[in-house]
């Protein structure tokens, strides 16, 4: 599946396009009004043929410039016939006497037309390169955010060296120590395949088991184009689980973990939520790195309700001012000592780039709740992907 746009619903360029058919008949009303006010104080104030073009044609440049073009053709068109009708022998009436006041029309006719012609190309030409910009502007903040939130992973990852070192050496030692008595099995003077064979599958195990932890630290460190799939978030919660062992362990951290059994599969990336998941706990432990007199609790729990999943990271740390937090999202904001002030900005980006909602609120008794929803279905007006 591709990757994370949002289309334009139908809906709304049809709404687009009512509101420049309604913005052009307002531009149209309000110059044919402007026109007919400057009439009647030229009329008023005795003005000849000459002075009254003058003024027409500075308003229908007024009119290119704010309005539309076809706003501007309609004005320019009433006023050959209002300049004809007040200004040109016969007055009051359509015809024209003098040659010369018909050259006059037309000209001011002519010339109407061409400014409005050149405003208006010259409009567009100039929308088109705000629109470029503004493309170019959006592009660049993309990039922008996908190198921040690739920072972030990569920071993770770096304050959780022991954890990922010790995750690696278990199945190591487990290989070395396997690979050791399958050697003894078949050095003996009989020896026995059958437990060689035992251990070797051991080795075997362990060695996968390594090589999955691999994968999942280079998946999170890894630049890639977000992508959406059908995701397990049990699963992926799992995975980030399997990565924090020895941090919780470190931390004298209880885990407790509370997923849904029957938690619909939900479109999302990988590695972005797991990103947020693993900001979300690591956070959680390092904020109850300094309680002390009650346990040290974690609960990760996922559920549905309606149409979206959810999953909570609740702690039992000394929690956050509740005037705080809803700022604990804001860029640069941290109640950390030594933090960045950008994990949690990142992580309510990404989930809100799925079409869900991160937010937080107080633990009872202690501590602060984390939960963040996803829809299950992709809206109609967007193609997500994570």
């Amino acid at each position: 599946m591709g990757s994370l746009e949002y289309a334009t619903p139908p809906l709304v360029a049809l709404n687009g396009r009512a509101r420049g058919y309604w913005r052009g008949v307002v531009q149209t009303l309000a110059g044919v009004a402007a026109l007919a006010l400057l009439t009647f104080v030229c009329d008023r104030l005795g003005l000849n043929l000459a002075t009254a073009l003058c003024l027409f044609l500075t308003l229908i440049i007024l009119l290119s410039l704010w309005g539309s073009f076809v706003a501007s053709a309609v004005v320019s068109l009433v006023a050959v016939a209002s300049l004809d009708y007040y200004f040109t022998p016969p007055t009051f009436t359509f015809q024209i006497s003098d040659p010369f006041d018909g050259i006059a029309v037309v000209l001011f006719l002519t010339t109407s037309g061409v400014i409005t012609a050149l405003v208006s190309r010259a409009r567009s030409r100039t929308d088109q390169l705000v629109l470029e910009a503004n493309l170019r502007a959006e592009e660049a903040l993309r990039q922008a955010q996908a190198e921040l939130a690739h920072a972030n992973r990569v920071m993770l990852v770096g304050e959780m060296t022991a954890s990922i070192a010790h995750e690696i050496n278990q199945p190591l030692t487990g290989v070395v120590s396997n690979a050791g008595t399958a050697l003894r099995y078949l050095a003996a003077q009989t020896p026995n395949l059958e437990e060689a064979r035992l251990y070797l599958g051991l080795i075997a195990r362990d060695g996968k088991r390594a090589a999955e932890v691999i994968r999942r630290i280079r998946a999170l460190v890894k630049k890639m184009p977000p992508r959406s799939d059908l995701l397990d978030l049990n699963e992926a919660i799992r995975e980030v689980i399997a990565l924090t062992q020895n941090e919780l362990q470190r931390g004298s951290v209880k885990l407790e973990t509370r997923l849904s059994s029957e938690l619909p599969l939900v479109p999302a990336d990988r590695v972005q939520l797991q990103q947020v998941i693993l900001n979300l706990i690591v956070n959680a432990v390092e904020a109850m790195s300094d309680v002390g007199g009650r346990p040290r609790e974690l609960a990760v729990s996922s559920g549905s309700e309606s149409n979206d999943v959810f999953v909570e990271v609740r702690d039992s740390g000394p929690g956050v001012d509740p005037a705080n937090l809803d700022r604990l999202f804001q860029s640069f904001f941290t109640t950390k000592p030594e933090g960045m002030g950008m994990g949690l900005s990142i992580c309510r980006s990404i989930i809100e780039a799925h079409g869900g909602r991160l937010s937080a609120t107080p633990n009872e008794p202690h501590g602060v709740v984390f939960r963040f929803t996803l829809p299950t279905v992709v809206d109609d007006g967007a193609d997500h992907a994570g």
